[in-house]
Order: structure tokens, then sequence, then C-alpha cells
């Protein structure tokens, strides 16, 4: 896996289909794992609920390009984000 930094809080990822596969079954585990803590604090509950965008975000673009369709842009990034 490699990481490159292109501006601030910005990064370029390129990983073999298993890195990145193990990276999204952490992330699934994680966010399960919060949901499951009913006492959790409001960080922890903001912290999920984004994880759980970037999620989505990876599921629509995986989705689109089983499809034939065009890379995806995240919309989990608050300099991404409609305004």
């Amino acid at each position: 896996m490699r990481i490159a930094h292109v501006r601030a809080n910005a990064v370029t990822v390129t990983a073999t289909t298993q890195e990145l596969s193990a990276l999204i079954a952490g992330a699934r585990l994680a966010v399960a794992l919060m949901a499951a803590d009913p006492q959790a604090p409001a960080e922890a509950r903001a912290l999920r609920d984004l994880l759980e965008r970037v999620l989505a975000d990876y599921d629509s673009g995986l989705s689109r390009a089983r499809n034939g369709g065009s890379a995806c842009t995240s919309r989990s990034s608050p300099s991404t984000s409609p305004t």
C-alpha cells in the first residue's frame, strides 16, 4: 500500500484489492461495534456517522464501477460536499 499526501487533509491511496478489502472490512466491523454501544459519547456517534457516509460512498462507487459507470467523487469530505 502506498499513501501520498496531495494537499492538506487529502491523500491518494494505492492499494491492492486485498488491502482495500481488509480496510473496508475493518471499517464495517468498527461501525457495527460503535452501533452496539448505546452509551457511546456524542463524539463516537459523530465518528460512526462519518464512517457510515464513507462506506456508503464506497458502496455507491463500487456499484457504479461494476455497472461500467464513472469514477466516484467522495461526498464524505466537507471539501467536496455540495453547498
